[in-house]
C-alpha cells in the first residue's frame, strides 16, 4: 500500500484496512469482542448467555448484545478514557496534513494567499489557552462571513524570548486593507487585550505566498516550530473545505513510481512505513505536473483572478 500526500510525500505502509478485517475475523474466531475482552472472562457477557438463552448462544462469538451499552465493561472503560484530560501536539501525521492543505490552498485559491501573524497586545486579565483559541475561532469566523475568506491554516505558538502567544495564519481572502484586518482582530480580543495598531503583522517579503511548493516548505517551517510539544488545547486550526486526504494506491512499487526523478529522499519512519520525498526542485515540479496534480484532480494553471495590493504613496 502506498499513501500519496498532496505535499509530495509518498509513504509506503501496510494495508491497514485489510489488517483490520483480518483482526476482526480473528477476534470472531477466538470469541473476543470488539473491546478485546474474551467471552469467558467477561461476567456481563456470561450473564447475557443465561438471560437470553434462546437468543444468544455460545457460538454467537463477538456479537454481544450488550456491546456499547452502559453495562459493558469495555464500553465503560472507553468512556472513562475519553473523559480524561486530552493533550494535543504536532506529530508527523499532523504535519503532513498541514503541508497538504497549505499546498492545496495556494494551488487552488482564486485570491492571493496571505501569510500573517496575529499577536496579542498587553493583556487586561489572565486567560487560558482554551479562551485564546475561542477568540481566534471568532476572528476567522468573522473573516469567513464578512470578508469571504476561502480557507485558512493556523498554528498557535509561544515566543521563545518572552513566551508571548501568537498565531501564524495562512489564508485565502479577497483584498482587505491591513488596517481593516487589524481593527477586526483588535475588536475580537477587546475584552482581554488593549488595542494596538500592530496587532496583525506580516513580513513584506513573505506576505504573499504564490508557489504551492514554497507554501508547504517555507510556511510549514513556521508551523512546525511547535512540533513535538504537548499542550492541553488545540495547536492547529484548518478550515474543513481545504482538508485533503491522501490517495491510496495498491500494488505499486515506489521505485517504479519515482523512476526518472532526481533527489529522492528515503526515511524509515517506523517499523511499518517508509517515507519517500523528491528534494530536487526541477524534478519535484515535473512530478507535480505529471503525476501529483492529475491524481488529486487539481488545475494546472494558476487562476487569473488574483488581486494585488496597491503601492503606498502617490
Amino acid at each position: 500500500m502506498i499513501n500519496v500526500h498532496l505535499n509530495g510525500d509518498i509513504v509506503r505502509c501496510p494495508d491497514m484496512k485489510e489488517i483490520q478485517i483480518r483482526l476482526a475475523a480473528d477476534r470472531l474466531k477466538h470469541r473476543i469482542c470488539i473491546y478485546n475482552i474474551h467471552e469467558d472472562q467477561c461476567p456481563v457477557w456470561q450473564n447475557s448467555l443465561q438471560i437470553w438463552q434462546n437468543v444468544k448462544k455460545n457460538n454467537d462469538c463477538g456479537k454481544c448484545m450488550l456491546s456499547g451499552s452502559d453495562l459493558c465493561p469495555g464500553h465503560r472503560d472507553r468512556i472513562d478514557k475519553g473523559n480524561r484530560e486530552k493533550t494535543f501536539k504536532i506529530d508527523n501525521t499532523v504535519y503532513r496534513k498541514m503541508a497538504s492543505t497549505a499546498h492545496y490552498l495556494v494551488k487552488e485559491s482564486v485570491n492571493k494567499v496571505l501569510f500573517i501573524t496575529l499577536t496579542f497586545p498587553k493583556f487586561k486579565k489572565k486567560v487560558s489557552n482554551h479562551e485564546i483559541n475561542n477568540y481566534f475561532s471568532k476572528y476567522v469566523e468573522n473573516l469567513r462571513t464578512n470578508y469571504n475568506c476561502g480557507g485558512y491554516i493556523a498554528v498557535r505558538e509561544f515566543g521563545k524570548k518572552n513566551t508571548r502567544v501568537h498565531f501564524h495564519l495562512l489564508l485565502s481572502i479577497p483584498f482587505v486593507p491591513f488596517p481593516v484586518l487589524n481593527a477586526a482582530w483588535c475588536s475580537c480580543i477587546k475584552d482581554i487585550c488593549y488595542t494596538s495598531k500592530n496587532a496583525v503583522t506580516s513580513d513584506p517579503k513573505t506576505r504573499f505566498i504564490h508557489n504551492p511548493a514554497r507554501a508547504m516548505r517555507y510556511v510549514c517551517k513556521y508551523f512546525a516550530k511547535t512540533k513535538g510539544q504537548v499542550n492541553d488545547s488545540r495547536l492547529v486550526f484548518i478550515s474543513n473545505n481545504i482538508i485533503q486526504r491522501h490517495k491510496q494506491i495498491k500494488g505499486e512499487n515506489c521505485n517504479d513510481l519515482l523512476k526518472g526523478y532526481k533527489g529522492i529522499y528515503i526515511n524509515q519512519t517506523s517499523d511499518y512505513s517508509t517515507l519517500f520525498r523528491i528534494t530536487d526542485p526541477a524534478s519535484f515540479d515535473k512530478f507535480c505536473t505529471g503525476f501529483l496534480y492529475p491524481l488529486f484532480e487539481l488545475s494546472i494553471k494558476k487562476s487569473d483572478y488574483l488581486y494585488s495590493f496597491p503601492r503606498a504613496g502617490p
